[in-house]
């Protein structure tokens, strides 16, 4: 049998994703090694699963390219919402995940708003041990300029490291040295920052499960989130990423990204 399927971006974070309402395809960690090798599959960030919801538009379930499944995905929901905007008569939808719940707004431009409520700061089951400093956790026996990482839950675990340049931090060295580190139960994602002004910086990111990316949204949700807590950037701020960028604001407990995700083909391939 056939699987139809669709290839989609956001600034590079991409994404194969699969309508499964109405069928029930069944994805174990070895299969979706093999779609998601570069060279020999498909080539993903992450699969994405759309599946039936009783509480929201679509239930988005999330596989990172290990095969593991993850709680979140800001960029994958922006790609799912674009999608659904083509056969729904509607501007706003809502996306269910296994951490969160989503609204997605389409905007006159084309462009789509995503936006979560803040989870709540806790990381009682992010971190194994208690009297930490989550808005200042020293990694500088890894790299020196990761003094004081700041964590952040976006429905999912972050670490972000503000430094002076990012040229200087070899994410392809480090990232899985700070993933893998026993300070976590399940591991971090990893971000690291530039501060161009308060309303600019650079960011590049390590993702749990699928390595050096070109972007993750709730990365830089997360980013963001941290800079502003520190009052290190404003309410609405320019944040630039490998392959463009993207704009951010937060609004009481609610954070918004707005980006313009892209479908790169579209395939199938062999369900054994």
């Amino acid at each position: 049998m056939n699987i139809p399927f669709v290839k989609m971006h956001a600034n590079g974070n991409d994404f194969v994703i699969i309508d499964n309402r109405t069928k029930n395809f069944l994805f174990n960690e070895s299969k979706i090694l093999l779609l998601s090798n570069r060279n020999t599959g498909i080539g993903f960030d992450q699969l994405i699963l759309l599946e039936k919801s009783k509480s929201s538009d679509i239930l988005m379930k999330i596989y990172n390219s290990d095969g593991k499944e993850a709680k979140m995905c800001g960029n994958a929901a922006t790609c799912v919402a674009s999608l659904l905007f083509a056969s729904k008569n509607s501007n706003s939808i809502t996306i269910e995940t296994i951490s969160s719940k989503i609204t997605a707004k389409l905007s006159k431009s084309g462009a789509v708003n995503t936006t979560i409520e803040l989870p709540s700061q806790n990381f009682f089951n992010i971190v194994r041990y208690e009297n930490i400093d989550t808005n200042s956790i020293n990694f500088s026996k890894i790299h020196p300029s990761l003094h004081s990482g700041i964590l952040v839950n976006m429905g999912n675990p972050h670490i972000v490291f503000i430094v002076n340049n990012l040229e200087e931090i070899d994410l392809l060295k480090y990232g899985e040295k700070i993933e893998r580190n026993e300070l976590f139960v399940d591991g971090i994602n990893v971000e690291i920052v530039e501060l161009v002004n308060k309303k600019k910086f650079k960011v590049k990111f390590w993702e749990r499960g699928s390595g050096l990316t070109l972007s993750c949204g709730s990365g830089i949700l997360s980013s963001f989130y941290a800079c502003y807590k520190k009052s290190l950037c404003e309410k609405e701020t320019e944040i630039m990423i490998p392959l463009g960028k993207v704009n951010t604001k937060i609004n009481g407990t609610e954070l918004t990204i707005t980006s313009t995700p892209q479908v790169s083909f579209l395939g199938e391939f062999n369900y054994e």
